[in-house]
């Protein structure tokens, strides 16, 4: 299995969103991810990102956002990310 942490997952949205619209929500989740203190919603933003890259985009950005998308937890199917709040 491929394994990627949430900063990883924001690399990649980021680099295949180079030539796409800017869209400030996206980008502060992706300064969030890299800087470790991603919420919630900033780790949706970037799943979602992902998601339609994976199913809309063309060429490499779209193996890549399906590479991405392609971690899950062994167990239950499902990713959970540290998202930087107290515990």
């Amino acid at each position: 299995m491929y394994r990627m942490t949430l900063r990883q997952q924001a690399d990649v949205l980021a680099r295949i969103t180079l030539t796409a619209p800017p869209d400030a929500t996206r980008s502060a989740a992706i300064v969030a991810a890299r800087e470790g203190h991603a919420t919630a919603m900033q780790v949706l933003e970037i799943r979602r990102g992902l998601q339609r890259w994976a199913e809309c985009g063309k060429g490499i950005a779209r193996n890549e956002a399906q590479r991405a998308l392609a971690e899950e937890d062994e167990d239950k199917g499902v990713r959970w990310y540290d998202t930087g709040g107290k515990r």
